[in-house]
C-alpha cells in the first residue's frame, strides 16, 4: 500500500502487529508441495529472539490443532510443519499471517 492510500478503516488490517513483545509473524516463510496434494511449511525467525518467537508460534499453532517442530538454525529459530492437507495449510498460514482481508463489495 502506498502511504497516500492509507485509510482509517484499514488500520485493523495492517500487516504489522500492534501487540507489544515478540512478534509472531516469521521473518521468512516457505511453502512447498509434497506428494498426495499435501504441503510443507518452514517459518524462519531471525535474531537473538528467534527461538523464543518460534516457540511462541508453535504454542499458537498447537491451540488450533496444527503440530509443528522447532529447532535452532544458523539465523535463529525454525518451525517446520508438514506434510499438511490443503485445509491445514490454510489454517497454519492464517496463524502465521492473520486472516485474509475481506473482499471488497461492489
Amino acid at each position: 500500500m502506498r502511504p497516500g492510500e492509507a485509510r482509517e478503516d484499514l488500520v485493523a488490517y495492517t500487516a504489522l502487529p500492534a501487540e507489544t513483545g515478540p512478534t509472531w509473524a516469521p521473518d521468512r516463510l516457505s511453502l512447498w508441495p509434497v506428494e498426495g496434494g499435501r504441503f510443507g511449511i518452514d517459518a524462519h525467525y531471525h535474531g537473538r529472539t528467534g527461538m523464543e518467537r518460534a516457540r511462541g508460534q508453535r504454542k499458537r499453532l498447537e491451540k488450533v490443532g496444527v503440530a509443528a517442530t522447532v529447532k535452532r538454525d544458523g539465523e535463529g529459530g525454525l518451525i517446520r510443519l508438514g506434510p499438511l492437507t490443503h485445509a491445514a495449510t490454510w489454517l497454519a498460514l492464517e496463524a502465521f499471517l492473520g486472516r485474509p482481508l475481506p473482499a471488497d463489495e461492489p
